[in-house]
């Protein structure tokens, strides 16, 4: 026998607050590591993640679940991410992985496009310029034009610059997780 209206609303009213009452225990966790372990088994989805987890709240909704699949390798490890200032309704990323430092993007049209990337071994150093609102990390290269990316969030960019000086200056890597 088919549920009339009222049972499935009452259903999903039940559903609701249960899923509310997992969220207040610390469930929501839980739940979104079982959705990554799910989402990403390769070694470049899970340092993604990892490093993300370090830029919560920053960025609003990303829809990046597919981007470690796009536009990174399997094998590559990703040592920080920076979130940057809002550009055109998305948020573009700065991804420092072990072989590569790359600007990326969630365009409508081409999602996940890489914009600029250059090898690890090509970066001479970083600096956080700061602006009246923002910032910029400015990323210095060897040779070429130096990479320069707008960020709102002081704090989290002042770290993943250190990162970025630290490699440059041959400092060893940090430590996977």
């Amino acid at each position: 026998m088919a549920r009339g209206w009222r049972e499935t609303m009452k259903m999903a009213a039940e559903g609701k607050r249960a899923l509310e009452e997992q969220h207040r225990a610390g469930g929501a966790q839980q739940a979104m590591q079982d959705h990554v372990a799910a989402a990403g088994a390769t070694r470049s989805a899970q340092t993604y993640r990892a490093a993300m987890q370090r830029n919560a709240g920053i960025g609003g909704g990303l829809h990046d679940i597919d981007l470690p699949e796009r536009i990174l390798l399997p094998d590559e490890t990703v040592h920080d991410v920076a979130v940057g200032g809002q550009s055109d309704d998305t948020f573009p990323l700065l991804i420092i992985t072990d072989r590569r430092v790359l600007v990326t993007k969630d365009l409508p049209w081409n999602r996940w496009k890489i914009l600029r990337e250059v090898p690890a071994a090509d970066v001479a150093g970083a600096e956080l310029e700061t602006r009246l609102l923002s910032g910029r990390i400015r990323v210095r290269l060897h040779r070429g034009k130096d990479i320069t990316f707008k960020v709102a969030e002081r704090t989290r960019s002042g770290e993943v610059t250190a990162l970025l000086q630290h490699l440059a200056s041959g400092g060893a890597p940090p430590q996977a997780q």
